[in-house]
């Protein structure tokens, strides 16, 4: 499939406005940013169309910057379209997703004066130019267990089940997973209950159908509670519960906003601020402030994860569960709960890749 270069239409018209600006202390214009999807669709309703709403919001807010998305589909054409856009002058490329992080990492040697950032972006070495930006989604899907399980044995004390649709068996997937079913094995210990946990991994993210059926099978086997971890597959387990009267929990986004059709199941969703990162890493960049060799970690003490609103279930969840939610991310944020996941360090900045790049026309 050839590549499709995508200008959102909820942004084209600010690219053209965005192109007559002038970037101060830059020659010729506007900051050149170009954000490439890793296979997905930036309208997936979740992890990639929440990245884009980054770039979306410094444009609404007018920063002087112009915006080219692309979605290259085959990681065979990651290397190619990203050394394509280095001699396009573009100063920062933003990949979106674990499997551009090889691309980058070989482009980024071949273009030194360029600047990279990569979500999910897992570097044995990074680049000096490059920042990978990384989620503790772990310490939000901890609690989202706990109350999945809590949720479950509200509405079916008999026999309560949470299950989660994974999209692929990855650390990126797999962070969500583990701090989901240890949150609700913690439930489990605390009040002496019995929740069981299933779940299982469709083999891809775009596969909505695929998402649907696992959590179709899931809630035959007792499933109360599907939590969609995996962009488009993921939305096709929430629509199970949907069709079959059960209840949801978003991923990456606030999918209450994003998946209206199925909202009045969701009960929340774990928020990965793709958004809040990209628009850190792109002011950085402004400011000639971007730390390459660098990671950024997301977590619940600076607010790059965290759970969403209740919504609908505001007045159905118990005040006391509410109160409990709360108490366990107090305990996660001072130390007293581990969520089971390993978290990995923060590398010390290598050099401060700024004040480099080429004059931009």
């Amino acid at each position: 499939m050839k590549n499709r270069i995508v200008l959102l239409g909820t942004a084209a018209a600010l690219l053209a406005a965005a192109a007559s600006a002038q970037l101060p202390g830059r020659r010729g214009g506007p900051m050149r940013v170009a954000m490439l999807a890793d296979g997905g669709t930036f309208a997936d309703s979740s992890f990639s169309q929440n990245s884009r709403e980054g770039l979306e919001e410094l444009l609404y807010s007018g920063a002087p910057i112009f915006v080219q998305f692309a979605e290259p589909h085959s990681p065979l054409n990651f290397e190619r379209k990203l050394a394509a856009l280095a001699e396009r002058d573009y100063r920062l490329i933003l990949g979106v997703g674990f499997r551009m992080a090889p691309a980058i990492a070989a482009v980024a040697a071949d273009y030194p004066r360029t600047l990279f950032a990569c979500i999910d972006g897992d570097f044995e070495d990074i680049p000096h130019n490059v920042q990978a930006l990384t989620f503790q989604v772990d310490e939000c899907a901890f609690p989202a267990g706990y109350l999945a399980a809590a949720w479950a044995d509200l509405q079916d004390p008999k026999d309560p089940a949470v299950a989660w649709v994974g999209g692929m068996d990855v650390d990126s997937v797999n962070q969500f997973i583990v701090g989901f079913r240890n949150g609700a094995e913690h439930f489990n210990k605390v009040k002496g209950k019995k929740v069981r946990v299933l779940g299982d991994y469709v083999g891809s993210f775009d596969d909505f159908a695929g998402g649907r059926k696992l959590a179709g099978e899931q809630i035959d086997a007792g499933a109360d509670v599907v939590f969609g971890v995996g962009s488009i597959s993921g939305n096709g387990g929430i629509a199970a519960a949907k069709e079959r009267g059960k209840w949801a929990i978003g991923v990456d986004t606030d999918q209450y906003n994003t998946l209206i059709e199925q909202q009045d199941v969701i009960l929340t969703s774990c928020l990965k601020r793709m958004d809040r990162a990209v628009v850190q890493a792109v002011t950085a960049a402004l400011d000639n402030q971007f730390w390459g060799g660098t990671r950024y970690v997301g977590n619940l003490a600076n607010h790059g994860v965290g759970l969403a609103s209740y919504h609908d279930f505001a007045d159905r969840i118990p005040e006391r569960l509410q109160k409990e939610v709360v108490d366990i991310q107090r305990r996660i944020l001072d130390g007293t709960i581990p969520t089971g996941w390993e978290a990995k360090p923060i590398a010390k900045p290598k050099k401060k890749a700024k004040a480099e790049a080429p004059a931009q026309d």
